[in-house]
């Protein structure tokens, strides 16, 4: 008896739309500029768009109430919040009344700049002092 260890392949291709690029080269240069600063909204019907369901209500939604509509597991609907914020969502964590933390999307505040990404010097790359010596 054969056991097969890979993921069958579930997810179903979304239809592309009038904004879709034509070729995925194309998909890297004309979303690049655009999607800094924005929030990636995800697949609608997803458990990411659940989620971003949850948090954005006024209230926003505790940690349990994230875990018991994705059946995720506590670090894994962490993990989301996480990946959420890396996406461009601001998320802000608010203490409740009963000691526990609700978390929701914060509004957009105008004047605020979008956070960049790391530019750090890396590895392999001159000190900056040694720049400044040329």
């Amino acid at each position: 008896m054969e056991v097969h260890m890979s993921k069958p392949k579930t997810r179903k291709a979304r239809p592309l739309t009038k904004e879709d690029p034509v070729s995925p080269t194309d998909s890297v240069q004309a979303r690049g500029k655009e999607a800094v600063g924005l929030a990636q909204h995800p697949r609608e019907g997803s458990k990411q768009a659940l989620v971003v369901g949850l948090l954005s209500r006024p209230k926003g939604a505790s940690l349990n109430d994230l875990v018991a509509a994705t059946g995720w597991l506590p670090h894994t609907a962490r993990a989301a919040l996480t990946g959420l914020r890396r996406r461009g969502f601001a998320i802000e964590r608010v203490p409740a009344d009963d000691g526990r933390s609700l978390y929701r999307i914060a509004a957009a505040e105008p004047d605020k700049p979008a956070r960049k990404a790391r530019t750090g010097r890396g590895r392999g790359s001159p000190k900056p002092e040694a720049q400044a010596a040329r």
